[in-house]
């Protein structure tokens, strides 16, 4: 009777081994899967808020866009008054003091002042011109750039959306695993002991519900760690 009652002790503590063994093996696979699930919620996320801020970013660069092209229509339509008002200038000067004009002092230095003066606002005039080309250059490489990539982005972000909200179910479905796991009487205690989170509180947020995902990932590893 004692051989067999011992044999039967033994019997019972090999049990209790192998189910020790597979505790901790699902617990260490329960951290790996949630660790590859947080890392796929926040990479989609990252990438979701990056697509939103494109977005955001172009909506302004079309807003920027009309308001540059009103301002250069405005100061060619500004340019040309000025550069027609120059030539008509410059056309009175040639007639009224042509070499065939016979000028006293007074006129020939007036005529002087006049060539100096319309040679400044030549330069002017000039200048502003190639000014207004090179504005015209920098809005004629960013119209297309814009209209390239607002054809994308709404696809852009439903995709990134997408993948987000799928990447929150994944996380969800973990957390569910993991709440069987530590709602066990046979994990209690070392839950206690590790202070892990209520895992039955309601995550009402996507937030919430990552933050949650992290605490218990924390807490299975301080149970993993004995």
């Amino acid at each position: 009777m004692n051989k067999i009652r011992i044999s039967m002790i033994s019997l019972v503590l090999g049990l209790a081994a192998v189910t020790a063994a597979w505790g901790a093996e699902s617990v260490m696979n329960l951290i790996s899967n949630g660790e590859a699930v947080q890392k796929e919620v926040v990479d989609t996320k990252a990438a979701m808020d990056a697509a939103e801020q494109k977005n955001k970013d172009l909506a302004a660069e079309g807003n920027k866009l009309t308001s540059d092209q009103k301002s250069l229509v405005a100061s060619v339509a500004a340019w040309n008054k000025e550069n027609d008002d120059l030539k008509a200038r410059i056309a009175d000067n040639q007639t009224n003091c042509s070499p065939d004009k016979k000028l006293n002092q007074d006129q020939y230095n007036a005529c002087k002042a006049q060539i100096a003066e319309l040679n400044t606002d030549i330069a002017k005039v000039n200048a502003d011109n190639a000014d207004l080309n090179k504005k015209n250059k920098d809005l004629n490489e960013r119209i297309p750039k814009y209209n390239n990539d607002i054809k994308g982005i709404k696809g852009e972000v439903d995709s990134s959306y997408a993948s987000y909200n799928a990447a929150l179910k994944k996380e969800a479905a973990w957390l569910d695993q993991a709440r069987t796991q530590m709602s066990s009487s046979a994990f209690a205690s070392y839950g206690k002991k590790a202070g892990c989170p209520d895992v039955n509180k309601n995550a009402k947020t996507p937030e919430a519900m990552i933050k949650m995902s992290s605490d218990v990932i924390e807490c299975l590893k301080k149970v993993s760690a004995g």
